[in-house]
C-alpha cells in the first residue's frame, strides 16, 4: 500500500490545518489589550528577581525600624531647659534629679521644675509636686511639662526637705524627697 498509513495521517493533519485556517478566516479580528491575553485573560505577573525582593524587604524593614527608634528616642528624651539660667529639678517615678540643691541666703532663686512621667502613668497621672512646708512652697507640674518657679531663699542658712506627695508613695517615700541647702 503505497502511501498507506502515514499518507492518511498527513492528509488528516493537513485537513485539520485547513479547517482551522478556514475557521480563523470566518472569525472577526480580535484586538488585544496589551495587558490581557486572547480571551481577556491576564498573563501571569512576573515577580522581580529574588535578590531584588530581598533588598526591597530589607529597605522597608530598615525604614520601619528607624522610624520606631526615632519615636522611642523622642519620647525618652529629657525636655530641654526653657530657661537655661534656672536650676533644673526633674521628677519621675524614680525620684528627683538632682535630689539636692544649694543656694545662697537671701538670693532670688529660679527653679525649672519638670515632670518626666506621661499622663498614662497609673499613680498620679504624671503629675509631680515640689513642696517645702517651712518655706510655704507647693509647686505642681503636669505630665511631661515644666514650669519655672521663683522664690527668695531664707536669710538664715539651713537645710530644708522637699517632697512630692502626689504619687510614688507620697512624702514618706525616700526617693521622692530632696534637700535645699541654704548657705551664708
Amino acid at each position: 500500500m503505497p502511501g498507506g498509513r502515514s499518507a492518511r495521517r498527513k492528509d488528516v493533519a493537513l485537513s485539520r490545518r485547513s479547517q482551522n485556517a478556514r475557521w480563523a478566516r470566518r472569525q472577526p479580528a480580535q484586538h488585544h489589550h496589551p495587558t490581557t491575553g486572547p480571551a481577556g485573560e491576564r498573563p501571569p505577573t512576573r515577580l522581580p528577581a529574588r535578590p531584588i525582593r530581598v533588598a526591597l524587604f530589607a529597605a522597608i524593614a530598615l525604614l520601619v525600624s528607624a522610624t520606631a527608634v526615632g519615636l522611642v528616642a523622642s519620647r525618652l528624651a529629657v525636655p530641654a531647659a526653657s530657661e537655661p539660667t534656672a536650676l533644673q529639678v526633674r521628677a519621675d517615678m524614680a525620684g528627683f534629679d538632682p535630689d539636692g540643691l544649694t543656694v545662697t541666703a537671701g538670693q532670688t532663686v529660679r527653679i525649672e521644675f519638670t515632670s518626666l512621667d506621661t499622663a498614662f502613668h497609673s499613680d498620679g497621672g504624671g503629675w509631680h509636686q515640689l513642696a517645702i512646708d517651712e518655706l510655704g512652697i507647693d509647686w505642681k507640674v503636669g505630665p511631661q511639662s515644666s514650669q519655672v518657679f521663683r522664690f527668695r531663699a531664707p536669710d538664715q542658712p539651713g537645710t530644708y526637705v522637699w517632697y512630692c506627695d502626689i504619687c510614688c508613695g507620697g512624702k514618706e517615700n525616700p526617693t521622692m524627697r530632696g534637700t535645699l541647702t541654704v548657705t551664708a
